[in-house]
């Protein structure tokens, strides 16, 4: 019997790679935001523009593929904290690189989800399930 588990788990794993990847939850102590990132992923120390704007991110990195999502707070904010524009999504390549981008902006915050990987993985269920799992929770969703 574990044998015939066993087998029908590596079938699972070879059919979806997303399932063979490790994945953890991130959110932030607002709650504002989730989704999920591969593991092992990375927290670089937050930027801090001369006008006051912060910028952080989670960052996941391979040879062939970016995946980051970015939180900036900006300094000012002309349109009020009640402004929330729809997510907005980008997609471009050139003969190297393709880059994915989904953006939504919540009054001074911006939250960006940005994919770059080479044209032959695209449709990659890793990336698919990266740009999925992200939720906003501002009122709107």
């Amino acid at each position: 019997m574990r044998s015939v588990v066993v087998a029908l788990l590596g079938l699972i794993v070879a059919a979806d790679p997303a399932w063979a990847q490790a994945w953890l939850t991130v959110a932030d102590a607002e709650g504002r935001f989730r989704l999920e990132m591969p593991v092992p992923f990375d927290l670089p120390p937050s930027q801090v523009e001369p006008d006051g704007t912060v910028t952080s991110s989670y960052v996941y990195e391979t040879p062939d593929l970016a995946l980051r999502f970015e939180v900036v707070d900006a300094a000012i904010d002309p349109e009020g904290d009640a402004a929330v524009l729809p997510t907005l999504v980008s997609r471009g390549w050139d003969s190297e690189r393709m880059v994915q981008t989904w953006s939504r902006v919540v009054g001074r915050r911006t939250y960006r989800a940005i994919a770059i990987f080479p044209p032959e993985l695209e449709g990659d269920a890793v990336i698919r399930r990266f740009m999925q799992s992200v939720r906003y929770y501002d009122g709107l969703n």
